[in-house]
């Protein structure tokens, strides 16, 4: 598990919302992964800057190479949320999916993990059925919005 697991949730959203605004009408897979790829390192940078800023001006601390290597780390979760649907992506063009199918594969995926992380965070809380569904149910909303913004979009 990355240092920052909120990093997880927060690369799993932004892949799918990435993904589910995608017209693969007009691009490849090698333009798509490469824009997804492109997106979530500039994602990943950026929230790792941010972090540190807000960090620095916490504690007001200058900027070093140091700090800001040792939050990028930190901040890898971002990067590890998109690895599953990016994966979906890959298994679709190596089965030879139409570039339309891999991407609702992904965003599918996408909003399937954010239910899934929701449910093993109230398992290990060692939550009552009843509070586990009460859990979940910010998980399904999430993954739901990144379906709905699909369908707007598409």
């Amino acid at each position: 598990m990355p240092a920052n697991p909120a990093g997880v949730v927060y690369g799993t959203i932004a892949v799918g919302a990435l993904l589910a605004a995608e017209s693969a009408r007009s691009e490849t897979y090698q333009e798509t992964i490469a824009a997804v790829a492109i997106t979530l390192i500039l994602y990943w940078l950026a929230h790792s800057y941010s972090e540190l800023t807000a960090r620095r001006l916490d504690r007001g601390e200058r900027l070093t190479v140091a700090a800001l290597t040792e939050t990028m780390v930190d901040e890898l979760g971002v990067l590890a949320g998109a690895v599953v649907p990016l994966l979906a992506v890959l298994a679709c063009w190596v089965a030879s999916a139409g570039l339309t199918t891999a991407v609702s594969v992904a965003v599918w995926t996408s909003a399937g993990m954010i239910l899934v992380i929701e449910l093993v965070i109230g398992v290990r809380a060692e939550l009552g059925p009843r509070d586990l569904a009460a859990q979940t149910a910010l998980g399904t909303l999430l993954g739901l919005l990144v379906l709905a913004l699909r369908l707007v979009l598409h």
